[in-house]
C-alpha cells in the first residue's frame, strides 16, 4: 500500500512539473538522465543493466537525449572545490545585445542571462581576485553609453556543484592580444564616484 501511495505521489510529481510531455521523454530516458546526473562517468554497460537494456540501445537514446540539447556535457572547473572569485553582475542596459558583445572575447566572462525586471541583463565573470572583477566591470561598464545602472555582487557559494564553462581559447587573437587595460581600472585610478562591488552573504 505504501508503494502505490509513493508511486502515485512521485506520479502526480512529474504532472506538476511536466518535463516529460514538454521534452518528449519516457521512463527510460529520465532513468538515464539521473544515472548520468549522479554519475557523469558511469559507462554505457552500467546504464544498460540497470534500465535492462542493450548497451547500444542505451547508447541510441543517449545520442537523441544529445541531439535534443537536453543531455549536454560542460567541461569546467567546479567553483565549490576551486578557489576562484564568482561576480554576478545586473545590468540595466538599454542594449542587451551590445553588452554581452562587449565580453565575447573575455577570458573572464562565463556567461550571460537577458531577463525581465529592472535589471536586463546578468554577466557572470570568474577571476582568481577581486580587482581584477572590479577592473572589468569599472573599464567596460561604469561609463557605457548603454549601461544605466549596475548591481554587482560576489558569490559567496553555492548549494549544490556548479561547473563553470572557463570562457579560454588560445586560439581567438583577440583574446591573446587583449592589452587588459580592466585590470588597472580599480581604486584611485577609476573615477572616485562609481561605486565598489558589494560582498553579500
Amino acid at each position: 500500500m505504501a508503494a502505490k501511495k509513493y508511486f502515485q505521489k512521485v506520479e502526480d510529481f512529474k504532472k506538476k512539473i511536466r518535463f516529460n510531455e514538454q521534452l518528449g521523454l519516457d521512463e527510460r530516458d529520465n532513468t538515464i538522465l539521473s544515472l548520468i546526473q549522479n554519475n557523469p562517468e558511469i559507462s554505457q554497460e552500467d546504464v544498460a543493466k540497470k534500465v535492462k537494456l542493450s548497451q547500444p540501445s542505451v547508447g541510441a537514446r543517449i545520442r537523441k537525449l544529445k541531439e535534443k540539447g537536453i543531455l549536454c556535457n560542460i567541461n569546467g572547473v567546479n567553483f565549490k572545490v576551486v578557489e576562484l572569485f564568482l561576480a554576478k553582475v545586473d545590468v540595466n542596459a538599454t542594449d542587451t545585445n551590445s553588452i554581452i558583445e562587449e565580453f565575447k572575447d573575455c577570458p573572464f566572462f562565463l556567461n550571460a542571462l537577458i531577463v525581465s525586471g529592472r535589471y536586463n541583463v546578468c554577466l557572470l565573470f570568474t577571476a582568481t581576485d577581486l580587482k581584477r572583477l572590479e577592473g572589468l566591470i569599472n573599464y567596460h561598464l561604469r561609463d557605457h553609453p548603454k549601461v544605466k545602472e549596475i548591481q554587482m555582487n560576489i558569490v559567496i557559494s553555492t548549494a549544490k556543484d556548479f561547473v563553470l564553462p572557463l570562457n579560454i581559447n588560445y586560439e581567438n587573437k583577440r583574446q591573446i592580444e587583449c592589452n587588459q587595460k580592466c585590470r588597472e581600472c580599480v581604486g584611485e585610478i577609476c573615477p572616485d564616484e562609481f561605486p565598489t562591488i558589494n560582498v553579500d552573504e
